[in-house]
């Protein structure tokens, strides 16, 4: 009997070694595959980072050439370049005598403008206060910290 029991115990020890080594393989290729996972979102953000980077260089130089454009608008539409232009083109300012006015029968030009008059009118040293409002601030103070004079 005594010859039996090593044999048991290493019978024991011997499937608790492949049952150690089932784990530890089950355990690396679970850290493998999360360590797959962490590399393929690590790569997928770097590359949406370098396409935020390159679109936002895009603006930039959109926004560059949009402000270029306006100071050439700038430029091109200063009222000395304009009447240079114009004047390049035969264009001179108009007189008394080179304006022609006409006459249209039937035709009712619109009324001057008139300013609406404001919701309360009167004199001057009128106010638009409610009459329940029979005292000032300062003569309230007065009352309400019983100093009245």
């Amino acid at each position: 009997m005594a010859s039996s029991r090593p044999r048991q115990a290493s019978r024991r020890s011997g499937w608790h070694l492949r049952g150690s080594a089932g784990g530890t393989f089950l355990l690396i290729i679970t850290l493998l595959g999360i360590g797959a996972m962490y590399l393929a979102v690590s790569a997928r953000a770097a590359e949406f980072g370098r396409q935020v980077l390159t679109l936002e260089s895009q603006r930039e130089d959109i926004l560059q050439g949009n402000a270029e454009l306006t100071a050439q608008l700038a430029l091109l539409t200063a009222p000395e370049q304009m009447l240079a232009r114009a004047s390049e083109l035969g264009f001179k300012p108009a007189g008394p005598q080179d304006v022609d006015y006409i006459t249209v029968s039937g035709y009712q030009p619109d009324a001057e403008f008139l300013a609406p008059r404001p919701p309360v009118s009167g004199d001057i040293g009128q106010t638009a206060l409610s009459p329940a409002y029979t005292e000032t601030l300062g003569e309230w103070f007065s009352r309400v910290l019983g100093t009245d004079e």
